[in-house]
């Protein structure tokens, strides 16, 4: 357990910088500590395997830092936005998180604010230090990737393209047996979407993460599978991308993971 500072103290503080990352402006700490009120943070942890300024945190991108807070109703995850971010508000990734929630996808939103999203807190291993790990059993590992893939399944299916998983190294949390996508900041509406496309290529395309995979699946040829990812982007039937799994070599075992049409 990391040291836990109140709400209220936030602003006097050396943690204040987290709330005004990366210069300090005290009159927005003020700001961005009452709108963590509002939302019912009572008290953040500092923990987790990132620093800002030699405090542990959960997370650190290009829009926001990610903190382990304690909130009336338990512990939760605050994303807080960067005083130098490209975007004004965290109001329209929050609208994304919580599409995605209604396909049963990513941390549940528990509420949101120009600065700051109030989410779920998910602890776990990025996907490709999961995949490093010695002795599973090789149906655990296709377990586990068919319910990642049935998640972006699910995304292509509501039209919301997370827009980062060809990338999917930090957006990707295994928790026990869960897989979570996280960062819903570059998703649309508006474009194709194509979280199996980009997914597939993450994971059999990238050599990287073949090497991960090939003490746990038949790795398939990489010509013939863009060949399916493209029949399957094409239709997103059903068909196909039952194909595309059995072609991946990830159905034996997880056959009670059949999608949710």
């Amino acid at each position: 357990m990391g040291e836990i500072i109140p709400l209220k103290k936030i602003p006097e503080r050396s943690a204040a910088i987290l709330f005004s990352y990366p210069k300090l402006d005290p009159e927005e700490v003020l700001k961005r500590v009452e709108e963590a009120r509002e939302l019912g943070v009572e008290a953040i942890e500092l923990r987790g395997r990132h620093l800002i300024k030699g405090l542990p945190v959960l997370g650190k991108g290009h829009t926001g830092v990610v903190l382990a807070v304690k909130t009336k109703n338990g512990a939760a995850a605050l994303k807080i936005r960067r005083v130098d971010a490209d975007r004004s508000s965290f109001r329209r990734e929050a609208e994304m998180l919580r599409i995605a929630n209604e396909a049963s996808v990513g941390p549940r939103l528990i509420g949101a604010s120009d600065n700051l999203i109030l989410m779920e807190l998910v602890e776990g291993q990025y996907l490709t230090e999961w995949l490093s790990n010695p002795g599973f059993d090789p149906g655990v590992v296709k377990r586990i990737l068919r319910r990642l893939l049935d998640m972006a399944r699910r995304l292509d299916l509501i039209g919301l393209d997370h827009g980062e998983l060809s990338r999917a190294h930090r957006h990707i949390l295994i928790a026990g047996e869960k897989p979570v996508i996280l960062d819903f900041e570059s998703s649309s509406i508006h474009r194709r979407a194509s979280n199996i496309t980009s997914l597939i290529q993450y994971l059999f395309i990238n050599e990287g993460n073949r090497h991960l995979l090939e003490g746990w699946l038949k790795l398939p040829d990489r010509h013939l599978l863009l060949k399916r990812l493209k029949d399957y982007k094409s239709t997103l039937s059903e068909e196909d991308y039952k194909a595309l799994l059995t072609f991946c070599d990830i159905v034996q075992g997880a056959q009670e993971w059949e999608i949710k049409a």
